[in-house]
């Protein structure tokens, strides 16, 4: 636990905080800040900071209604590739604030990544980002080979990571070779125990809050149970192999053991991978020399079975 985790779960104790619920109106008050904070983001990567650019060759690219990134280094191998969708609860972040995880899939790891600034609720609520997503794998397959391209994603990458491939498959597109979502939300229906046992107590950053305050900003109520938002409704049969981590501490978990649950039960190939202690979407923070110890394993070989070696 870091000082300041540890700080906020004794604020919470002896404060008595809890999150806030907001009403449609509040919610119709605050969108038109969100709209104008998203516009106003830096997305270019190449101001990012220089010891995440050093070594990297960085290609910005153009798709229908968003930008992407490619980002390679000379000895990786040219034919694999890395789809790479980021978190940030549909409502933020962008390729530039996940250069230091990218940094480290291209130039420790070994692999060449490609990375999608897909559009952002509230301005683009569901599906949009799904759309944009899918616009950046059909710029992958006039590039390279379906059995050569991996998805990984964190949080509401991870949820976009898998309904992509949910996506794929419904549009009879090559399917990917495997994908790997760590911390990823599988329902917006359901206040689970998991939520229960973590919200405000072991998880910090996602709470019970979460699913009422998504919905008129990220997604529609009547979309709540659309399987292209909550794969856990979907037909789950001939997806590609699916790894799911998670932290045991997180309000997600049960979002993760239910998915994987109904995968195994559909006949897909699927692994289920929990670490007690660490926090959401840790995958995304590399520099954590106990993430890097516990976690980092298991998607290296997760990265080496399905791509090869890397560099």
């Amino acid at each position: 636990m870091s000082i300041r985790d540890a700080f906020f779960r004794c604020y919470i104790r002896l404060s008595g905080y809890k999150p806030k619920i907001f009403t449609s109106a509040e919610k119709k008050k605050l969108i038109p800040k969100m709209i104008e904070a998203n516009r106003k983001q830096d997305r270019d990567v190449l101001t990012s900071e220089k010891s995440f650019l050093q070594n990297l060759s960085v290609c910005s690219l153009t798709l229908p209604h968003c930008g992407a990134w490619l980002l390679t280094k000379e000895g990786n191998p040219s034919k694999k590739i890395i789809y790479y969708i980021h978190g940030g609860g549909f409502t933020g972040a962008c390729t530039k604030e996940r250069m230091r995880f990218i940094s480290t899939m291209v130039n420790n790891l070994g692999f060449n990544v490609f990375s999608i600034d897909y559009r952002l609720a509230p301005e683009f609520p569901f599906p949009a980002a799904l759309e944009d997503c899918l616009e950046g794998y059909r710029w992958l397959l006039k590039n390279y080979d379906a059995k050569d391209i991996v998805f990984v994603g964190e949080s509401a990458g991870g949820n976009l990571a898998i309904t992509l491939s949910m996506l794929v498959r419904d549009k009879a597109l090559p399917l990917p070779r495997a994908v790997y979502a760590n911390s990823a939300p599988t329902q917006f229906d359901e206040i689970t125990g998991s939520y229960r046992r973590s919200s405000l107590k072991t998880d910090l950053v996602v709470t019970d809050t979460i699913l009422e305050n998504s919905e008129e900003v990220c997604f529609e109520k009547k979309d709540i149970k659309n399987p292209y938002l909550s794969p856990l409704y979907g037909h789950l049969d001939a997806l590609p192999p699916i790894t799911l981590s998670v932290s045991e501490c997180e309000c997600l978990f049960d979002d993760s053991l239910m998915f994987y649950g109904a995968l195994k039960a559909a006949g897909n190939q699927a692994t289920f991978l929990s670490y007690p202690g660490l926090w959401h979407a840790f995958i995304m923070s590399p520099q954590n020399h106990r993430i890097f110890k516990e976690a980092y394993p298991d998607f290296v070989a997760f990265l080496k079975k399905n791509l090869g070696e890397g560099k």
